[in-house]
C-alpha cells in the first residue's frame, strides 16, 4: 500500500499533537482519552480521508475505498530513545478479551494495522492478516504482536516537534465536566 500517495498525511503537526499530548494522558483514567486523541489526530493528519469509528476491530475506515485499519501506539514502540530504529516493534497488545478462556480467537477485523511512536511521531504500517497470522502471540487477557522491523513499512520517519502553546487537554476536560456538574445545580 503506498499510503503516503494516497492520503497525502500532514506527519509535522501529527508529531506535534503527539508532542503536545506526551505523557499527560498516561493515567489509568486517561488512556482511553490518549488512544481517542491520537487516532483522530491522525485521521485529520490524513485530511479527514479518514474516518475516525472506534469500531470493534477497527479504529478508522476509508470509506471511499472501504479499507479498514486498526491503530495502535505506543512510546518508543518502533524507535530508540536516541532515535535509532529498533530490531522489532514493542510488544504492543492488540486485543483485550476480558477473559481467560482456553480457546481464545484473533481475528482480522481490520485490513491494516497503523503502528504509532508517539514520541519520535513515526508511523509504521503493516497487513493486519499477516500479523495475525505470523507475529501474534496469546496473553492471559487477550493477543500481543511483536512485528521484525524488516516486515513492517516505515511511512514516517521520526520529526522534530514545533511546539507552541496549545491548552491542557486533560484541563480542557475537568472544565467541561465542572460546567456540566454545576449545570444541575443552579
Amino acid at each position: 500500500m503506498n499510503f503516503n500517495q494516497m492520503y497525502k498525511p500532514d506527519y509535522q503537526n501529527f508529531t506535534n499533537l503527539l508532542s503536545h499530548i506526551g505523557s499527560s494522558l498516561n493515567g489509568r483514567k486517561d488512556r482511553f482519552d490518549k488512544a481517542d486523541l491520537i487516532e483522530q489526530g491522525f485521521c485529520y493528519a490524513c485530511n479527514s480521508t479518514l474516518v475516525w469509528t472506534d469500531d470493534i476491530g477497527f479504529d478508522l475506515i476509508d470509506p471511499k475505498r472501504n479499507i479498514k485499519f486498526e491503530v495502535k501506539s505506543q512510546a518508543n514502540c518502533l524507535y530508540t530513545g536516541k532515535g535509532r530504529l529498533k530490531q522489532s516493534t514493542s510488544k504492543i497488545k492488540l486485543t483485550n478479551t476480558l477473559q481467560q478462556a482456553e480457546n481464545k480467537n484473533l481475528l482480522v477485523t481490520a485490513d491494516w494495522l497503523i503502528v504509532i511512536d508517539s514520541v519520535s511521531g513515526a508511523v509504521g504500517i503493516i497487513d493486519y492478516a499477516k500479523v495475525v497470522e505470523e507475529f501474534s502471540f496469546e496473553m492471559k487477557d487477550g493477543f500481543g504482536c511483536q512485528i521484525p522491523m524488516d516486515k513492517i513499512e516505515i511511512i514516517s520517519e521520526p520529526i522534530t516537534a514545533v511546539v507552541g502553546h496549545s491548552p491542557s487537554y486533560k484541563r480542557q476536560k475537568q472544565i467541561m465536566q465542572e460546567n456540566y456538574v454545576k449545570e444541575f445545580f443552579k
